[in-house]
């Protein structure tokens, strides 16, 4: 197949290295991961980005595949004259963990709990700094219960919702991401440093590629990944099963 792929640079160094040795030939269009803080022009971003596929180049695609979750509803009304595939996941967290499973077992009982990895680290906090860093992303804006409030009663009042049901408690943990063949700088010894000395303490769980490299070798089981055809849209289903859903096209 030849596929486009709309990637959250979040993932920069598994990808690239998946898509060298993916079967397939692949176009990658890599996107800034801090653009997450801005949602609604974020998604005008990867709706350009997919248009411009089409429109403006002589490429004739058979998918178009997204590395992304729901990401705030980032993903929310995209449409595509192929197939879009995208992972059921609410964020990068889950991709980064390989799995729902993988991710539920993890963050279970602390799914707004603060984490990073090598990639995470690396574009918020070097490559990014003038987007204001990890610190001023909002994780639980990406989860399920969050989302359906946003979807009841608009991101405005939706944050004030939260905060009252939500008032900050802080956490004495904090989870690092660990990929095994991916950790190249010195991202986890920094992310530890910093949490030590908030006198705080770093869980390290294990992470796999496994999800990103079906999405990028067609391996499209639909327990896993939401496959959009043309004529259809997708849409926001909000829990930590199916997670999003396609509709017919507004």
């Amino acid at each position: 197949m030849f596929i486009k792929f709309v990637c959250c640079d979040v993932f920069t160094r598994i990808a690239c290295k998946l898509v060298a040795e993916s079967p397939h030939i692949i176009d990658m269009e890599l996107v800034p991961m801090l653009a997450h803080q801005e949602p609604k022009k974020l998604n005008r971003l990867i709706r350009d980005i997919i248009d411009k596929s089409f429109t403006e180049s002589k490429r004739t695609y058979d998918a178009v595949i997204l590395g992304f979750g729901l990401c705030g509803n980032a993903v929310i009304g995209l449409s595509c004259p192929v197939p879009i595939v995208i992972p059921r996941a609410h964020d990068c967290c889950t991709i980064q963990m390989g799995s729902k499973e993988n991710f539920i077992a993890a963050f279970g009982s602390q799914l707004s709990a603060r984490w990073c990895s090598t990639g995470y680290y690396e574009r918020a906090h070097v490559l990014n700094s003038g987007y204001g860093g990890v610190d001023q992303l909002d994780n639980y804006k990406t989860s399920a219960e969050y989302m359906k409030l946003v979807d009841q009663y608009g991101e405005e009042d939706a944050d004030y919702v939260w905060e009252t049901m939500h008032p900050k408690i802080e956490s004495d943990e904090a989870f690092y991401i660990k990929i095994d063949g991916f950790e190249y700088s010195d991202a986890q010894e920094n992310f530890k440093a910093k949490i030590e000395e908030a006198d705080k303490k770093l869980i390290t769980v294990n992470g796999d590629v496994a999800m990103l490299r079906a999405l990028i070798d067609g391996d499209w089981d639909e327990s896993k990944f939401l496959i959009v055809p043309p004529g259809k849209e997708i849409a926001g289903v909000y829990d930590m099963d199916q997670v999003v859903t396609c509709i017919d096209k507004v």
